[in-house]
């Protein structure tokens, strides 16, 4: 006879599913967004055509906003200082903010791998109708630790109704039964396991964050003190071309009058007149090639909100040409690369990596050995009833029992263990190669650096030398011009090269103190030091000792004084108005 299970069974079976699966579908929802499935292809983005001419947005303007100049700290009206933008790119870069968010992920990652040792909660139930209908609810509490691997259990379960006699053990006492034990490794998971390896790496990922932001400090340092020291160069060869045209703008008044006075012909005027407009050409390129090396330090500077402040030309410093480059030692060699070995964060990293690669090495190692682990357990019944199908009474036998047993696993070939562990030596082989090249290339890099650095002091004496003796050829050819000796287009050419000539001083100035910042950022100092007259320097001295600003001196007027010149050409600030040029000009370096 076949019996039929009431319709309560089904309807607690047709219950159990709906649950099971709303829990199943809440523990593994998908984090996309609802319809977003792999099948279903993405809807084609529609892009917005372009705005017409007239809606697009207004160029930046040329100066920053009254409110974006003022320099917190600092006289707004004084010239920008080196210090003043490495202060802004350790503020308010964006990039190098972003960077700094790679301490928050490692962090985010530690401690995701901590939560591997948080105790689990498991809680299930199930309600069986039909011949041995029965009640059954089952909870625990699991914790792993770190100590040796050992895991720690405790529960409860509940178990009441009619049970077969293969399953008596589901039985329990009306006030349930408590139970706790304890599971310990012996070989396999001992010294360590895969929940600790990945714990372990997690913290060295959060200490590998601090050289990877040192690298991204010194690459924006150095940068950022590359664009100011351009940016000052552009500006002193603005100011050579504008001076070269004051020159001309000032001798014309002086021809004009020549010309006048029937002293000269048409001729002279008029080839002057070509000379100012050649120079106005001149001096717009210069113009253009400062506005861009501002715009490039605009990059790197930047007010209290973080928006770029497009530095002015009232920023400049009044005498760039004038800054003395101080010699370097190339006998210091050897020490600046023992600083550089002991500063670069490229090393750091690497033994950072060679101990996330020994883990790795030693949880291949212990995946070698066999799986043999201990439990032991206790179970305690309470309340009325008993669990035992042949005692009477509820002090009856089966009322506590301990368990003590064992596990023990082995995959013969261990294929899996010993490819892993293939692999980490492999790994760590290849990253001690690496290693040795970086070290290498270090040298390398601080003997370049070096190498640079005197090669730029070198040039910049030269360039000096150079300089002085063509503004001493100017003033003879001045002299000689007055005098009516010499021709306007031997002395316009004589300008030029003097001017030429303080241009490329001034090139070879911005060079120097570009090899400065470079040489700084290979021996690994990230440091402003701003207590040190703004001068980015180690307290360990390294081959540049120290660099020295002379005071500024004002900037020349933009409109200069009508009337024939009085004295020697302003480009040249090496002689004196009043002081009387050689009878024989200086023989060539």
């Amino acid at each position: 006879m076949t019996t039929r299970r009431p319709r309560t069974v089904w309807r607690f079976a047709w219950g159990s599913s709906v649950v099971a699966a709303t829990l199943t579908g809440c523990a593994t929802q998908s984090p996309l967004p609802q319809g977003a499935y792999i099948r279903d292809p993405l809807p084609v983005p529609r892009i917005p055509p372009p705005k017409p001419a007239d809606q697009l947005p207004e160029p930046p303007p040329a100066e920053p906003p009254p409110g974006a100049r003022l320099r917190p700290g600092s006289d707004p009206n004084a010239p920008l200082s080196l210090e003043e933008v490495l202060r802004s790119v350790d503020t308010a870069f964006p990039l190098l903010l972003a960077i700094e968010q790679e301490r928050a992920i490692a962090a985010g990652q530690r401690l995701s791998a901590e939560g591997q040792f948080d105790p689990v909660l498991r809680a299930n139930g199930i309600d069986q109708a039909g011949t041995f209908s029965s009640a059954r609810l089952d909870t625990s509490i699991e914790q792993a630790t770190p100590f040796g691997g050992i895991t720690t259990f405790a529960g409860w379960r509940l178990g009441l109704g009619n049970f077969p006699v293969y399953n008596g053990g589901q039985k329990t006492a009306d006030g349930g039964e408590f139970r706790t034990g304890v599971s310990i490794p012996w070989l396999q998971n001992r010294a360590i396991d895969p929940r600790r390896a990945r714990l372990r790496a997690a913290q060295i990922a959060e200490q590998l964050a601090d050289p990877v932001i040192r690298r991204a400090r010194l690459d924006f340092f150095r940068l950022s003190a590359q664009a100011y020291w351009a940016w000052q160069a552009a500006g002193g060869q603005y100011l050579v071309a504008r001076e070269l045209l004051r020159l001309a703008q000032q001798r014309q008044d002086f021809l004009d009058e020549q010309r006048r006075q029937g002293l000269i012909g048409e001729a002279v005027p008029t080839l002057n007149r070509r000379l100012i407009a050649s120079r106005e050409v001149s001096l717009i390129a210069a113009e253009r090639v400062l506005q861009q090396a501002a715009l490039r330090l605009s990059l790197y500077l930047r007010d209290s909100a973080g928006n770029p402040v497009v530095p002015p030309p009232e920023w400049l410093l009044p005498a760039f040409a004038d800054l003395r480059a101080m010699e370097p030692d190339p006998s210091r060699l050897a020490a600046d690369v023992e600083l550089a070995l002991s500063q670069r964060p490229e090393l750091l990293r690497f033994q950072l990596e060679k101990q996330r690669r020994t883990v790795e090495l030693q949880l291949a190692v212990n995946q070698l050995s066999p799986i043999f682990n201990t439990f032991a357990s206790i179970n305690q019944d309470v309340g009325a009833a008993k669990k035992s199908f042949t005692g009477q009474g509820i002090f009856d036998t089966d009322r506590t029992t301990a368990q003590v047993g064992a596990v023990f696993e082995m995959p013969l070939p261990f294929r899996t263990a010993r490819g892993l562990a293939n692999t980490a030596r492999a790994q760590l082989a290849q990253l001690l190669a690496q290693e040795r090249f970086a070290r290498d290339d270090i040298t390398a890099q601080v003997q370049d650096a070096v190498s640079e650095l005197v090669q730029s002091y070198r040039q910049v004496q030269t360039a000096r030398e150079e300089y002085r003796y063509a503004a001493r050829v100017v003033e003879l050819e001045t002299e000689s011009f007055r005098q009516r000796l010499t021709s306007l287009v031997e002395l316009n050419l004589q300008e030029v090269a003097a001017a030429e000539a303080r241009a490329k001083l001034v090139g070879v100035l911005g060079a120097y103190f570009a090899a400065v910042a470079n040489y700084l950022a290979v021996l690994g100092i990230d440091n402003p030091a701003a207590d040190r007259g703004g001068a980015v320097l180690p307290q360990t001295q390294p081959t540049l000792p120290e660099t020295v600003l002379p005071a500024p001196r004002p900037l020349p007027p933009a409109d200069p004084p009508k009337g024939p010149p009085a004295g020697p050409d302003p480009v040249m600030p090496d002689k004196k108005p009043d002081q009387k040029p050689d009878k024989k000009p200086a023989p060539p370096p």
